[in-house]
């Protein structure tokens, strides 16, 4: 690897490296709350699952982690069934993006973001393509219990901005034909202090956005052994809470399936969150060899399964959508 590509490698896992962490808006539902800590980062995601079994997935965040602060960055992955994944990604300085109150609109260089009381939407132009999503639904924030983490005066902070929605997806994918999908969507806000590598051993999520049953299912092991957040909303009303979850894997790396036992407060099962097929492993820190090592103390070295997968409850009919496995190493 060159040394202009391993230092902007290195700088892309320093700065990108957020999991999905939902946190507490400053003025819109798009605004941002800063933080001088060098830990601190800030993180909107955005992800569609359409009805052709595309999967995508845009990200824009705000992070001190690494050299410089307040550093925008916009990333997007495309999975279309059958063809390569797309991945473009854009870092830029403190002067290259804005938040507007009065139009609730982000803007981080070409990607833009903004909610209004009829939807919300995103759109991406990177690297001669183009993703635009836009939700049907008005977001409406939500925090359950557990969804504020402390590590000392270091805090994560959780929120679903919108657990389902209708979303129209269009994708520019270089060198192929512009097409115009629908699917089902979702949308999630992070905020953290706390350092990547500490805010978690262990999630799973899962997220039925399709069809006439939406569900969303968190569930966090903390560097600790405690459970927390870990819940399943289902439509509407609110979260019903879990008490802990364990994992149990078939397999390895790209040939891995996984398995997730949720129980309720009473210790009782209260679902199950099985894998059918995996969509992607996803390893950055690993890939890097011995240069990981570089940056592992600050960001860990998280691996990401995504799955199609399935919810099966006690009498009631199986859920399909997506399953999620992150781990702190492995």
């Amino acid at each position: 690897m060159r040394r202009e590509a391993r230092a902007r490698c290195l700088g892309a896992l320093l700065l990108g490296a957020l999991l999905t962490l939902p946190g507490v808006a400053a003025g819109g539902v798009l605004g941002l709350s800063f933080d001088a800590s060098d830990r601190y980062g800030e993180s909107f995601t955005f992800v569609a699952d359409a009805d052709d079994g595309t999967y995508v997935t845009v990200t824009l965040s705000v992070t001190n982690i690494g050299p410089g602060s307040r550093t925008g960055i916009c990333r997007a992955t495309v999975l279309r069934p059958g063809k390569p994944t797309w991945a473009p990604q854009s870092r830029m300085g403190a002067k290259d993006w804005s938040y507007a109150p009065a139009t609730d609109t982000l803007t981080l260089g070409a990607c833009t973001a903004r909610a209004t009381d009829e939807g919300l939407s995103v759109e991406v132009l990177l690297d001669n393509g183009r993703v635009k999503l836009e939700y049907a639904r008005k977001p409406s924030p939500w925090s359950p219990e557990g969804s504020v983490v402390e590590q000392g005066k270091d805090r994560y902070r959780h929120e679903v901005l919108l657990g389902a929605s209708p979303v129209k997806v269009t994708l520019q994918v270089p060198k192929t034909e512009a097409v115009t999908l629908t699917g089902g969507g979702y949308v999630d806000h992070s905020r953290s202090t706390v350092a990547p590598a500490k805010v978690a051993r262990r999630w799973v999520r899962f997220r039925a956005l399709k069809g006439p049953q939406n569900a969303v299912v968190l569930g966090r092991e903390g560097q600790d052994g405690g459970y927390a957040p870990v819940y399943v909303w289902e439509d509407k009303g609110p979260a019903l809470l879990l008490e802990s979850f364990t994992l149990t894997r078939t397999g390895e790396k790209e040939k891995s399936t996984w398995r997730a036992e949720l129980t309720d407060r009473d210790g009782k099962p209260a679902l199950t969150l099985r894998g059918t097929t995996l969509l992607q492993r996803s390893a950055p820190v690993e890939s890097l060899g011995m240069l990981g090592g570089l940056v592992r103390p600050v960001v860990g070295s998280p691996v990401t399964y995504l799955l199609r997968g399935v919810m099966e409850r006690p009498g009631k009919a199986p859920v399909d959508g997506l399953m999620e496995v992150t781990l702190e190493g492995e």
